[in-house]
């Protein structure tokens, strides 16, 4: 007797899905199990950070920021999920440059109207136009246009030298 052959051939009818009953010299057929889904080895990505957008609305973004912004709220979200505090508060900082203020409690954010430019610094006070001094004469003397504007160019460099301490040259 071949018990090895008969136990393999039980064995293959039963993953085609044949059930034997020797002893009742029956068979009965098994429905196919539904595949089973691949497993993965970690959860799906989610694909939205779940804050609300809670301002006026006043500041408007184009389609490509919203998208960015949106996939900068994600990436945190991910990086405190994954406790990774430091790439978390990286992005944080990031928003908050680019005007997001985000309500962690909340799940909200908000966007801030981006501020004026400020002046470019000047490295040094700005070079006076004007000497600031005033004719207190009676006018007796009467200077040409071309004569008046040296006379307030000579004016203009004594204030500068004194300005810079420069005695000998203002004197």
């Amino acid at each position: 007797r071949a018990w090895e052959r008969s136990d393999e051939l039980r064995q293959k009818l039963r993953e085609a899905g044949v059930s034997v009953n020797d002893g009742e010299s029956t068979y009965s057929l098994k429905p196919p199990a539904p595949p089973k889904p691949p497993k993965q080895s970690q959860p799906a990505r989610p694909t939205h950070h779940g804050y609300t957008r809670v301002d006026d609305g006043s500041v408007v973004l184009s389609p490509a920021d919203q998208a960015t912004l949106d996939g900068m709220l994600l990436d945190r979200v991910l990086a405190k999920r994954e406790r990774a505090w430091e790439r978390s508060d990286e992005l944080r900082q990031k928003l908050r440059e680019a005007g997001v203020s985000v309500n962690d409690g909340e799940s909200t954010y908000s966007l801030k109207p981006p501020a004026p430019p400020k002046p470019p610094k000047q490295s040094q006070p700005a070079r006076p136009t004007h000497h600031g001094y005033t004719r207190v004469d009676d006018g007796s003397v009467v200077l040409s246009p071309a004569d008046q504007a040296t006379l307030d160019g000579m004016l203009l460099d004594r204030v500068l030298a004194k300005r810079e301490r420069a005695w000998e040259r203002s004197d």
